[in-house]
Formats: C-alpha cells, sequence, structure tokens
C-alpha cells in the first residue's frame, strides 16, 4: 500500500466515511495492514515515523477546520492561513463604529480588549499542545486505530476553540462597558429574560444562537408555552403548564433541548480539569447570546500545519505530542449578550465576577 493510499484511507476513517471498493467498516482494518507494512516493528516505526506522522497530520488538518466551522460556524469566522502568515479580517464602518472594540489575546497570552479604530484589523495565533500514548503493539492488534487517534486530535482542538472564544468573551465583557439590556442574572432560569436578551442581539443582525455549556442548557429545561399561573390555582387544579412536545422530545433523546423560542443553542463541550472531577473548565453559569446573520462577532484562525513530535517510553510505547497555531479574537459593539445563573453550581476553576 503507498502512502497516498493510507492518507486517503486515514481521511475517510476520521469522518467516518469509504472511499470506494471499500465500507466504513473495514477501511480502519485496511489501514492497519497498511501501517504494520511501515510499523511492523519499533526499527520500522522508527524508520517510517515520518511518513506516518505525515498521514496523521493530513488528515487532522483536513478534518479539524471543517469541524470547527460545524460547530461555530453560526457566529464564528473561520481562517486558515500559511505558516507564519497573519489573518485580515475587515470590519464594517458606520453608525456602530464609535462602539466597537476588540477583544484578542496578546503575545503574553493575557486576553487585552481595546479600541478598534480601523477597518482591518489582524488575529495573531499561538500555539496549543496536548499529547497521547499509543502502543504499537495495540495498534497493529486492532485495538487501537487511527481513527480513534485523529479523532482524539480534532476533538483537542474543537474543544481548544470553544474554550477560548469562552474566555475571550468573558473578557471583553469585563473590560468593555455593557449596558443592563446586554446582561441578565438570575438564582434560576427566567426564560423572559432570556427572551429579552435574545431581542436585543436581534436588532444587530437576522437572528442570535445561544451559546452555553450543558449545565446551563440543562437548567433551562423545556419552555413553557402555557405557564402554571395561567390555571389561577394550579396546586388545587393538579396541572404542571404546557411544554412544547418537542421539547419534551429533546430532553427525553439527549437530555437538553436544542432551541429556545426559535432560537438555536450551540453547547460548548465541558470537562474536568481535576483528578478529583471538581473543577470544570467552562464556567457553567454562564451562557451567551451571539448574532448571526450579519458580521460575525467571533474570529477563529488556524496557521500553518499541525505538528508532531515524539518519546519513546521504557515500555516501547510511544508518546505522541502534537501543537497547532490558533487564534481568536471577539469583534464587540454591544450586539451580544450574557446570561448568569448563579442558581448553578459553580465549579469553575477560575472564579470571576463579570456580572
Amino acid at each position: 500500500m503507498t502512502i497516498k493510499d493510507m492518507k486517503e484511507l486515514a481521511l475517510h476513517a476520521a469522518k467516518n466515511t469509504a472511499p470506494a471498493n471499500y465500507t466504513t467498516e473495514n477501511v480502519n482494518d485496511a489501514l492497519v495492514e497498511g501501517l504494520r507494512e511501515l510499523a511492523g516493528s519499533v526499527n520500522q516505526f522508527m524508520k517510517n515515523r515520518y511518513d506516518i506522522y505525515e498521514i496523521i497530520i493530513e488528515a487532522a488538518d483536513e478534518v479539524v477546520p471543517q469541524k470547527v466551522i460545524d460547530a461555530v460556524g453560526i457566529f464564528a469566522e473561520v481562517r486558515q492561513v500559511g505558516q507564519g502568515q497573519k489573518a485580515l479580517f475587515k470590519t464594517k464602518l458606520g453608525r456602530t463604529r464609535a462602539r466597537k472594540f476588540l477583544t484578542q489575546v496578546g503575545l503574553s497570552g493575557v486576553y487585552e480588549t481595546f479600541r478598534l479604530d480601523h477597518s482591518t484589523f489582524e488575529v495573531g495565533a499561538y500555539a496549543i499542545g496536548g499529547a497521547c500514548t499509543i502502543d504499537f503493539e495495540r495498534m497493529l492488534d486492532g485495538a487501537e486505530d487511527m481513527a480513534e487517534l485523529v479523532g482524539l486530535l480534532t476533538e483537542a482542538q474543537t474543544d481548544a476553540v470553544y474554550q477560548q472564544v469562552q474566555k475571550a468573551l468573558r473578557e471583553a465583557f469585563e473590560k468593555v462597558g455593557v449596558p443592563e439590556n446586554n446582561r441578565a442574572t438570575g438564582a434560576s432560569f427566567n426564560g423572559a429574560e432570556m427572551m429579552k436578551l435574545i431581542s436585543t442581539v436581534r436588532a444587530y443582525g437576522s437572528g442570535a444562537v445561544i451559546f452555553a455549556p450543558p449545565e446551563f442548557v440543562a437548567a433551562m429545561g423545556a419552555d413553557a408555552i402555557v405557564p402554571i399561573t395561567a390555571y389561577g390555582n394550579p396546586a388545587a387544579a393538579g396541572i404542571q403548564g404546557v411544554y412544547h412536545p418537542q421539547d419534551i422530545d429533546a430532553i427525553h433523546n439527549t437530555g437538553y433541548i436544542n432551541l429556545f423560542r426559535g432560537t438555536p443553542i450551540v453547547q460548548i463541550p465541558q470537562s474536568w480539569i481535576d483528578e478529583k472531577n471538581e473543577e470544570t473548565w467552562i464556567d457553567p453559569q454562564l451562557a451567551y447570546v451571539l448574532p448571526t446573520g450579519g458580521e460575525k462577532v467571533v474570529k477563529v484562525v488556524f496557521e500553518g500545519n499541525t505538528q508532531i513530535y515524539d518519546f519513546v517510553n521504557r515500555d516501547q510505547s510511544m508518546e505522541i505530542h502534537t501543537y497547532r497555531k490558533l487564534g481568536t479574537a471577539i469583534l464587540t459593539y454591544h450586539n451580544w449578550g450574557i446570561y448568569k445563573n448563579t442558581g448553578i453550581p459553580q465549579t469553575y476553576a477560575e472564579q470571576f465576577d463579570y456580572i
């Protein structure tokens, strides 16, 4: 099997598709056979590892940006540039020019917010990295596969985008004076308050989207079409309100609603950052309402290709270290909002009070 054939198979494995004369079930089997030719032993692997890394890199570099676009493209503009290049974004000027700010990461890794006085701006990138341990004996035995490896890389890089977008949103909200109509807070979720934010944001575009972690979405629950108070005395009548059947089905099937009064909900992937599962990497109390249809608030740039280097452990397992340059920026002129539900347990590692 040629390197070109293996690159094609790796890409299909990452996308869970199949080329001609293959099925999705045997793509990984064929890829394993190809890997056996390149890495049937440690010595063979050390000789051919750069070809193997190139196979992984090309698959990841094609899959990751598209996955990010699928996840956040409704409110984010995503671009890819070559190594050493800067992404140049244009911004519309007009009646909101005096209220326009830009929030992006500085060279020190700290987010900075400043007044935007030009019609174009650059978004620089910085390295994000990760590592995973691959046992090539298990890979050759079929216990581990290339799709899993590329899946881990794409998931890690996509999650990094979510995290950096959230950090930039929080920083923009802290540094820029945002009017009261763009924020809401309470000890429980209030549909009317969320609708006020959506109405404010929709004034700047053709629609809006809710960007929130799963804890916040779960606390939203099914939206009441007819509230309890409409029945006078619900305790006596035993009536608990009327809810849309699609909300009930969505909660039954996935545990969460995916639409709130016509506004799509995009979930931010949540995870733990400590071994005790006590601190989350995304603040569960905060949800963001972003405009759609006009100028996209979030800017994301990928610079260059994924880079891979390795380290051999004593047990002959291989640690694969990767990094990719990523940049994010938030363009704000009072056209997005934030909702804080203080009733959700606060587990975020960095406890900031932005509301």
